[in-house]
Parts: C-alpha cells; structure tokens; sequence
C-alpha cells in the first residue's frame, strides 16, 4: 500500500464527541468510555503500524493531525520535522550571519566618512550647491587689485 496515498485518504467518518484528555490509557491508545472501543493517536504511530492497523479490519476509532496540505502526521514524521527544523536553524543562523556582517560593513563606512570626510572631501573634491550670489567687481586701485597684481607698478 503506498504510504502517501493512504494518509490522503484518511478521514474521520463520525468525529468522537470524548475529549482525548477525558480517555484512560497512554499517549499512544486509550480507552473511550462511550463507544467502549480503543482510540489509536495516529501522531504516535508509524505509517507502517497505521496501515497494519488497518488492514486488521473491523472499525477502527483515531485521534489524527491534518497538516494544511491534507496529509496526515504519523509518528514516523518527528525526524522529517526534526529535520526541518534544523534547515531552518541553519538558514536563519545564515542570515544573521549576513545580515551581521552586512551592518558593519555600513557602520564602519558611515564612521570613515564621520571621522575623515572632510579630509575624503578634499582628496577627492566635493560638489556643493546653494543660492548663487554675483561678488561686485574689485575696485580699481583698492586693496584687491593691488594684490592681484592689477593697477600701475611702481
């Protein structure tokens, strides 16, 4: 029997109205006191011990998990999550990784430019912008002219 096929196909034909809490008996079969049959935790149970089940035959009472794919968890799922989990234990431990080194790298360059960006900025120039005003021409003979070398020589 293919084992995928038959946890697709699982279903409760009459849902029990006993609270699994309220039965006797162990994580595994308990005893329900209203239909006086044994009710088997299928999450506790292989696929093979569900199919051998029932192929027992005769009316069988469960206590099932459905993921939202439709399929049923059987105990033999634990090292499938096991390993799930550990995926994505290391995926998220990557990330951080990245996610780490990725921020100092970002701090370290925002503290360059805070400690040596002025000395960055006269290395390498650096545009500015503003409201541009127009000086007034030096005057003739002032101070300025005779530093720039304009004007009569003596």
């Amino acid at each position: 029997m293919d084992t995928h096929a038959l946890a697709e196909r699982l279903t409760l034909a009459t849902p029990c109205e006993m609270r699994w809490e309220d039965m006797r008996g162990d994580a595994r079969v308990r005893h329900c006191g209203a239909c006086r049959l044994s009710v088997h935790n299928l999450a506790e149970m292989t696929t093979l011990e569900v199919e051998a089940l029932l192929q027992q035959g005769g009316r069988v009472c469960a206590r099932l998990y459905r993921r939202p794919d439709g399929t049923v968890v059987t105990g033999d799922c634990r090292r499938i999550w096991r390993q799930q989990r550990e995926e994505a234990a290391t995926l998220l431990g990557t990330a951080l990784t990245a996610t780490a080194a990725l921020s100092f790298i970002v701090v370290m360059g925002l503290l360059t430019l805070t400690l040596f960006g002025d000395n960055i900025r006269r290395m390498f120039g650096a545009a500015t912008a503003g409201a541009l005003v127009a000086m007034p021409p030096p005057a003739a003979g002032g101070p300025s002219a005779a530093a720039s070398g304009a004007g009569p020589h003596h």
